[in-house]
């Protein structure tokens, strides 16, 4: 077995929850600095700031072909293949 260890962001940020998103690129929450990331292994990991307060937590693929987010908030968030949030 190989693991293979990415570093996304700083550890303050909290990576949480992790998805594959529709492009194939790897999605995860930065719950604690309130930003969606995305990765592909061999590439510099990017990420895409929401309200600052507002805590994803988890991230799934929706049958839309967008990604969700549960928020601390209590709301959900679509967000775009694109990375926008509308």
């Amino acid at each position: 077995m190989s693991v293979e260890e990415h570093t996304v962001t700083d550890s303050a940020a909290g990576p949480y929850a992790l998805t594959t998103g529709p492009d194939g690129a790897l999605r995860f929450t930065l719950v604690h600095s309130g930003r969606i990331g995305r990765i592909v292994p061999g590439e510099k990991p990017t990420s895409h700031r929401l309200d600052p307060a507002c805590g994803p937590t988890v991230i799934t693929p929706g049958p839309d072909g967008a990604l969700w987010t549960a928020l601390e908030t209590g709301a959900l968030t679509r967000i775009a293949p694109s990375g926008s949030t509308a």
